[in-house]
């Protein structure tokens, strides 16, 4: 017998229990939080970058505009303050008016110091709508009993404010009053704005029970009085000494603490959350100039408390 194989030209197409594969576009991915990082190294100078944010559209939204504050200290009142604004090394504009923020060529009902004291709280939005995104300082020229000199602020990433660009950053604000010891600015009265943005994470809350009792003549024990708290943890990531220095021995100070997280996949949103601060722990951190700081808050206010009398 002789078999001959053909191939078959047309063959039958089963068409029922096909799978189709379709390839959806993938969620966008967190920017790296090293991306939002403050850079000063203790022994080899690099840049300082704070990332701020601006959002012409929602102006009344808070979370999403940033402001800063600058303040110098004059002697005498011969002494001059020229601050500037530059924008990628050249300079836009003067900071000499409110056109930018709010100017403040002393404190008329403050003391005799404070009445020398100039300053300026800068609004980025005011910023973003004359000038755009980009790279800014506040370049001052001081000349203080004859003395000129430069400062030079640290350098500000200025954007349009996205939940993306924003992810792993923390806003602190603070609201000053009362003299620091060893400061240069005596804040007594002045209620002086304060705000940073830091690489950091906050929130999730832990509660804490507290009672008070006591035991009836049968010995059973009876509750008085309970209370239930919350601590809150703020965890920064690795920040300079310089950062450190303003963040922990000056805002954290203040009268009163308001803290703003922006973790895009949080348990809860927290905007301008009111603070108590309770303790800080510094984990050891070997061949890094940089620090890590854990800091405990506790809530302002006891609102979960009950009493049986």
């Amino acid at each position: 017998m002789i078999i001959i194989q053909q191939p078959n030209t047309s063959p039958y197409t089963y068409s029922s229990g096909n799978a189709a594969k379709f390839l959806g576009s993938s969620l966008p991915e967190a920017p790296n939080p090293q991306n939002n990082d403050i850079c000063i190294c203790d022994f080899i100078q690099c840049e300082y970058i704070e990332r701020v944010f601006a959002d012409p559209n929602n102006p009344n939204d808070f979370w999403k505009n940033d402001q800063n504050e600058f303040l110098f200290k004059r002697f005498v009142n011969a002494d001059t303050v020229l601050m500037e604004l530059h924008k990628d090394g050249v300079k836009v504009d003067d900071l000499n008016n409110d056109d930018y923020g709010t100017f403040f060529n002393g404190f008329a009902s403050g003391s005799s110091e404070q009445q020398l004291y100039v300053g300026y709280l800068l609004s980025w939005i005011d910023v973003y709508d004359a000038f755009g995104s980009g790279s800014y300082t506040v370049v001052t020229n001081l000349n203080i009993i004859g003395v000129q000199t430069e400062n030079i602020s640290r350098v500000f990433n200025l954007s349009l404010y996205s939940d993306l660009l924003a992810n792993g950053t923390v806003r602190v604000e603070s609201t000053q009053n009362g003299n620091i010891f060893g400061n240069d600015f005596d804040y007594t009265d002045l209620n002086w704005y304060q705000s940073l943005r830091i690489p950091a994470i906050f929130g999730n809350p832990s509660p804490v029970f507290e009672t008070t009792e006591y035991k009836t003549s049968t010995h059973k024990r009876t509750q008085n009085k309970a209370k239930m708290s919350r601590e809150w943890s703020l965890n920064t990531k690795l920040l300079s000494w310089e950062v450190v220095e303003v963040l922990i021995y000056n805002k954290l100070l203040a009268n009163e603490i308001l803290i703003t997280d922006y973790q895009i996949k949080a348990e809860s949103i927290w905007r301008r959350k009111s603070m108590f601060m309770q303790e800080i722990e510094k984990p050891e951190i070997t061949g890094n100039p940089k620090r890590r700081y854990n800091i405990k808050f506790v809530d302002v206010k006891d609102i979960y408390t009950k009493r049986n009398f």
